[in-house]
């Protein structure tokens, strides 16, 4: 799972590194308004393929999900590194995110078969890590690569990186312990409401947890979570922090317009927030399992509200024409905080909950909470690529655009703290 989600994450990368150069591209005639419509129909892709892949896993299994995921990437980031037209662009954007999706609920099948609840925290840190480290190499290895080859190049090495993975991966990776012969790992205790539970339905896979009433058809699980308050507001928190982690695909543009950074060295800077997130999820897991329910709200409110006053850092830094070496420094630094500060509110508490409460039905569940994220993304995006078109056209500060991440980074604070101390009581109410 590692190895593969870090060959997703390599080719969704290669746009936001090349981003800068395809702009300033003659022949593209690409604008920082187009870019945020590419992001959009990126972002429209991951949603639908959220709302399908979701049930996929649920159906064909973590594993088979997982290679589809990783072949579909590789073969459409080639063919985008191939395209000219913008139509073309939006269609192979869509597709990459689209296929992409697929990742996180096959790796929620993956993670509910092969471990037990006690360390779902942990594991998601982990795993979680590979995102961000392979985000940070990949801004290194591709900003690097750029510096030397046309920005098409940088589709044609991470699609076929991501190839070569798919064929290892293909022998490797397995789909319970039962298919290595080992016991299944322990499940996720059943609900003690009378009104939620079937003691009478059949046992899920071969773990012998048994199957909940409303987990035996879609019907019965879409009105279980819809019915529950945890479940919207890890909607809401998510769409928040979607906004924010997405922010990153403008990271390269911002650096070179405020600072003057060029070409490939922009997009080598930008992996300041992948690396401040890896450095995060390398203790967030451990530390998320090891801490008690209770103080978790309060942990990950602050965490956020750090990442609101790195935001409110960049947005007090002089624009391009008055900023010095030493405020490109502070950018980076503030750049690596945010990433920092925001990364296990996201990764962590999303996937643990759709185990642990999704049950059977934890694809479906992290499908749809990732669409809600990819779905206020697809509003932002055209946006915010108006808006920073706008800022290079008067010559402006990156001020607005900062002022509103911040208020964003503000709100996903207030609603993950919000959807921590509503699961603490599910949680405590479990335990009993």
């Amino acid at each position: 799972m590692y190895a593969g989600y870090a060959g997703l994450i390599l080719c969704r990368t290669a746009l936001t590194v090349a981003s800068p150069s395809m702009i300033d591209d003659p022949a593209l005639g690409l604008t920082e308004a187009g870019f945020g419509d590419l992001l959009a129909y990126g972002a429209g892709g991951a949603l639908a393929g959220k709302l399908v892949t979701g049930a996929a896993a649920d159906v064909i299994g973590g594993r088979r999900l997982f290679l589809l995921a990783l072949a579909g990437m590789a073969a459409v980031t080639v063919g985008f590194g191939a395209s000219a037209a913008h139509g073309m662009f939006m269609l192979m954007n869509f597709a990459m995110q689209a296929t992409k999706a697929g990742g996180w609920p096959a790796m929620a099948k993956l993670i509910g078969s092969w471990f037990e609840p006690g360390r779902h925290g942990r594991i998601w840190g982990i795993v979680s890590t590979s995102s961000r480290l392979s985000s940070f190499a990949s801004h290194m290895f591709l900003g690097g690569l750029l510096i030397w080859l046309p920005w098409r190049w940088l589709f044609y090495v991470a699609g076929t990186i991501t190839a070569v993975l798919v064929t290892g991966l293909y022998f490797s990776l397995k789909e319970n312990p039962v298919s290595v012969g080992l016991s299944p790992a322990e499940t996720p205790a059943e609900s003690e409401s009378e009104t939620d539970s079937d003691p009478d339905a059949e046992p899920v896979g071969g773990s012998g947890e048994k199957r909940q009433h409303w987990e035996t058809t879609m019907a019965g699980t879409a009105w279980f979570f819809v019915k529950n308050p945890s479940v919207w507001l890890i909607c809401a928190a998510i769409m928040a922090l979607t906004v924010q982690m997405e922010f990153q695909n403008f990271i390269p543009l911002y650096l070179k317009r405020s600072f003057d950074v060029q070409g490939g060295m922009a997009g080598m800077a930008a992996g300041a927030f992948p690396a401040g997130s890896l450095i995060s999820l390398l203790v967030g897991g451990v530390v998320y399992d090891k801490m008690p329910h209770h103080k978790r709200p309060l942990a990950l409110g602050l965490l956020l509200l750090v990442g609101v006053g790195a935001v409110l850092v960049l947005r007090a830094l002089p624009s391009q024409g008055t900023a010095s070496s030493l405020d490109l420094y502070i950018a980076i630094a503030a750049i690596f905080v945010f990433g920092f500060a925001i990364s296990p509110a996201y990764y962590i508490p999303m996937g643990v909950f759709s185990i642990e409460f999704g049950r059977s039905r934890s694809g479906v569940l992290i499908g749809i909470i990732d669409a809600f994220g990819y779905g206020s993304f697809i509003v932002v995006a055209p946006l915010a690529g108006r808006l920073v078109q706008r800022i290079k056209n008067t010559g402006g500060s990156w001020e607005p655009l900062l002022t509103q991440l911040a208020v964003v980074s503000l709100a996903s604070a207030a609603l993950m703290t919000a959807f921590m101390l509503v699961h603490q009581k599910w949680l405590d109410k479990a335990d009993r």
